[in-house]
């Protein structure tokens, strides 16, 4: 049986993880629910961000979606972020982001884009030394992190039968690009895919006028949040795009950050179903996330929404939305 680890995390991360639950029950047999304990409520509870139950949790389940974390009333070191802690301790190397035209009204029409870039771990790939006139900033990269990462991405986009895939690099890092483009050449250079090169600022000056052809974009990870804000703003905003982080063997999908300035019964759950969408789509549950996002698509165009995307439906009466369309 496939099981699935429930993160809550903070605020309105209960309320967001109870909807997502409820439409992947409804979306797929056979799924096992298992819930964890991480972030501020975990510290208050059991003394801790990231307790090791939770650890185990996430090595025994293998795909986990966690709602979003509210860190403010702990006192904490930001190199100990629980989920910098999890990603490591699970090797998931790489960031997925899938960004998705739900409604023409919020954004661009017809966009279907998946974003790649490495994920760096603070401390190890990412460097602060702090000296007397300043701070240095040390960048490590590494030829092994761009092939695995763009390995798995080259797989998920066979899966999902994208052809067109753009690799993006920048001009200010001609060295650190030059070995970038080295390795996508390397890797989907052999597959039957569309290819093209550009760097991030080209791109970005064309994506806004026709998102719909990339399908597959692997971009260096210093622009990779830049490109997936772009893409962001043109499927309806940030906080209904989640971040993906994959591995070899772990998917764990973090929801975007709290919605500010609403009620606690408006709550939008977009991002935490498609986490959802996300991790049944790594279990190979194809046919089930293509529900999933399907229904998700159909509620959304027939203006059954939340208040923050122009809607005025409850959490709850948006859920059942959803599943009714399942």
């Amino acid at each position: 049986m496939d099981k699935i680890l429930l993160l809550p995390g903070d605020g309105i991360g209960p309320s967001i993880t109870a909807s997502a639950r409820e439409i992947l029950s409804a979306a797929a047999d056979g799924l096992e629910f298992v819930e964890g304990d991480i972030g501020a409520a975990a510290y208050e509870k059991l003394d801790s961000l990231l307790p090791r139950e939770t650890l185990e949790l996430a090595n025994e389940c293998g795909n986990a979606i966690c709602g979003p974390l509210d860190l403010s009333s702990v006192d904490w070191n930001p190199r100990k972020d629980p989920l910098n802690i999890l990603r490591v301790q699970l090797d998931l190397y790489a960031v997925c982001k899938r960004f998705v035209t739900l409604s023409d009204d919020l954004g661009m029409p017809d966009i279907d884009t998946t974003l790649w870039f490495c994920s760096p771990v603070p401390g190890k790939d990412i460097v602060e030394t702090e000296d007397l006139s300043g701070i240095t900033l040390t960048k490590y990269v590494r030829k092994a992190s761009y092939s695995r990462m763009m390995a798995k991405a080259m797989s998920m986009s066979e899966i999902s039968h994208g052809r067109k895939v753009a690799c993006l690099t920048s001009d200010t890092f001609p060295e650190s690009s030059s070995l970038f483009k080295e390795c996508f050449m390397d890797i989907f250079g052999t597959g039957e895919f569309e290819l093209s090169t550009e760097s991030v600022q080209r791109w970005a000056a064309f994506a806004t006028r026709k998102p719909s052809e990339y399908e597959t974009v692997v971009c260096v990870d210093l622009f990779g949040r830049m490109a997936g804000g772009l893409l962001a703003g043109l499927t309806g905003g940030n906080h209904i795009s989640p971040n993906n982080y994959i591995g070899d063997e772990y998917f764990l999908s973090e929801s975007s950050a709290p919605q500010e300035n609403v009620e606690p019964e408006y709550v939008n759950p977009t991002s935490m179903i498609i986490g959802g969408y996300m991790a049944l789509f790594n279990m190979g549950r194809a046919k089930e996330a293509d529900a999933v996002m399907g229904a998700l698509c159909e509620t959304y165009r027939a203006g059954e929404r939340t208040p923050d995307v122009g809607g005025t439906l409850t959490t709850e009466e948006f859920t059942d939305r959803i599943i009714r369309r399942i």
